[in-house]
């Protein structure tokens, strides 16, 4: 039986942040094409844990509670610093489908053509050619269609542990969209109060297509966060969210994640983190490319130049709190940066590249 979230304030002001390395999180977070779906567990403690005592599912579209009872993780013991993979999959085990399966690296691709432009349709993620899955008849209503040649790149299913959700009206706590808060759960259910919450990919009782107009949360940024994209915890995160509620004002945290292009599967199986005790991390350079910002002081804007392509752009103010966030897709190495935001004073811009080089300078805005 589904429980009602309740807004109890004392719990969840009590809650904070769960606490690091002690309890399983959402690793990776993968909302793809079609039935394409994917949530990576990690386990960050010392000990094997039984996924026997966990759940998942979602809050559809804002709602309070879940959409379909919490789907139980399997019977498994999950080793220390391992992961586990569930994947939406509509076949039954006859191999007959209830809907479109997840992709199986035999699925047949095609470039399409813009209407309007005449040219071959861009992939806005890679800038390469976008590949569209073919079905029977031209009939997206029908089964895809397959070939002989397999392309492990497109072989969502050989990445999954297990398969979850393969009837919709039975159960769809898989079935999520870029507006679901999706969940990682201690037990069965989820407790009246929240308590009992993990990690949540999202906002509950928020949902964001009402405020930018498309069914997803987006970064600072406004890049999409929860659709079309392929999301991986970046490694110095030790721990899940807790219960991410609306009311209070929460907002999903999207410094936690790492971005990737729609449907990459290649992250699945495995997580760096720095609760392992053998994790080594990739040591940063820093200021070694060549950065130059103007106009410095500044009252409205700065253009950034660097010498690489810039992945992110960070502001502080002097006393270490961010100001200001921006990603970018596809990369550029001259950028014009909004800060009429900002108050008066010295800021500190981080340049972040995809590398794993950064820069740091100094800004004024009068």
């Amino acid at each position: 039986m589904k429980k009602v979230l309740l807004t109890i304030s004392s719990v969840f002001l009590a809650m904070g942040l769960m606490a690091q390395c002690s309890d399983l999180f959402i690793s990776e977070y993968l909302e793809g094409s079609n039935n394409n779906k994917a949530l990576e567990i990690y386990n960050p403690t010392a000990n094997a844990v039984n996924l026997s005592g966990y759940a998942i599912g979602r809050f559809s579209n804002g709602a309070t509670n879940p959409s379909s009872d919490p789907v139980v993780l399997p019977n498994v013991m999950l080793a220390p610093y391992d992961v586990y993979v569930i994947v939406l999959h509509r076949l039954q085990e006859d191999g007959t489908g209830f809907d479109l399966p997840a992709w199986n690296g035999y699925n047949v691709f095609e470039t399409r053509i813009d209407s309007l432009t005449n040219e071959v349709i861009q992939d806005g993620c890679t800038g390469e050619d976008r590949l569209f899955v073919q079905y029977v008849d031209d009939n997206s209503d029908d089964a895809f269609e397959y070939s002989s040649t397999y392309n492990p790149t497109y072989d969502l299913q050989a990445k999954a542990d297990t398969f979850a959700c393969p009837d919709y009206n039975a159960n769809n706590g898989m079935s999520y969209n870029g507006n679901d808060a999706v969940f990682l759960i201690s037990g069965a259910t989820v407790n009246a109060n929240g308590s009992n919450i993990l990690d949540v990919v999202g906002v509950i009782g928020e949902d964001p297509q009402n405020t930018i107009g498309q069914p997803a949360w987006t970064d600072a940024n406004g890049r999409w966060l929860t659709r079309d994209i392929t999301l991986v915890r970046r490694a110095g995160i030790k721990g899940g969210s807790g219960a991410v509620i609306a009311i209070y004002g929460d907002t999903i945290a999207y410094n936690e994640w790492d971005y990737n292009c729609n449907n990459d599967f290649t992250h699945l199986g495995s997580h760096a983190c720095s609760c392992d005790p053998n994790f080594v991390g990739v040591q940063e350079v820093v200021n070694e490319i060549p950065v130059s910002i103007q106009p410095n002081p500044t009252a409205d804007w700065l253009l950034v130049n660097a010498a690489q392509n810039i992945q992110q752009l960070e502001v502080y103010d002097l006393a270490g709190r961010q100001v200001l966030s921006k990603n970018y897709i596809g990369f550029n190495n001259n950028i014009q940066l909004t800060v009429n935001d900002l108050n008066s004073g010295m800021y500190i811009l981080n340049v972040i590249f995809d590398d794993r080089h950064r820069t740091v300078e100094k800004f004024i805005v009068k």
